[in-house]
């Protein structure tokens, strides 16, 4: 090896493994309270379960939280990292919205940008919880210009009925509501009114 290339392998910059060992300690000791500090354990959690994807077994035993849903919250830490989301920013919007809007995003097919990410915060922020992820599809989806809303207050057992015909129009359950309905409800007024039309003398 000639004096030249040694030289220049030590002006080479080290690269520096995490400590590991430190953020597993942070994580655990965020794990006794967890709730008080969402933020910080959520990215402490993901940055530990990186490195050493065992670790939320022994999370699991500090925290007594089971093991698929601390592997979601670090899903979210990363989510937060990733974006550079602030605890404060975090809070003001509400954890369960965070959440909402970090699913959605992970089930994207490429990675949002900073400058969309922002609108998606801010479309979060202005809208419940509930209504949320039909939202941030519709925002997702290309413009077909003015939107309208529709607002159904039906009996259980009417609900009931209405649900299993968007279901069966293409609709899919997830969680406590129903993804592509909107889809669904246009092609069911479709079949009705081409029935009707079929009908008509």
């Amino acid at each position: 090896m000639g004096a030249f290339e040694m030289q220049e392998r030590q002006m080479l910059p080290v690269q520096h493994k995490p400590d590991v060992a430190r953020l597993q300690q942070e994580a655990l000791a965020l794990a006794a309270k967890p709730t008080k500090s969402f933020h910080a354990f959520a990215r402490a959690l993901w940055a530990a379960h990186s490195n050493d994807p065992t670790f939320l077994y022994e999370v699991e035993r500090v925290a007594g939280v089971k093991r698929r849903t601390l592997f979601y919250l670090s899903k979210v830490g990363g989510f937060l990292a990733d974006y550079s989301i602030t605890e404060e920013q975090a809070e003001r919007i509400g954890w369960t919205k965070i959440q909402i809007v970090a699913r959605h995003v992970a089930n994207q097919p490429e990675r949002i940008s900073q400058h969309a990410m922002q609108a998606k915060l801010g479309i979060a922020a202005r809208t419940p919880a509930h209504a949320l992820p039909a939202a941030l599809e519709a925002q997702d989806a290309p413009s077909q210009g003015p939107l309208r809303s529709v607002l159904l207050r039906l009996p259980a057992e009417q609900y009931a009925d209405v649900e299993a015909a968007l279901i069966a129009c293409g609709a899919e359950p997830r969680g406590k509501g129903l993804v592509g309905k909107e889809d669904a409800l246009v092609q069911l007024a479709q079949y009705f009114l081409d029935k009707s039309d079929r009908a008509a003398p």
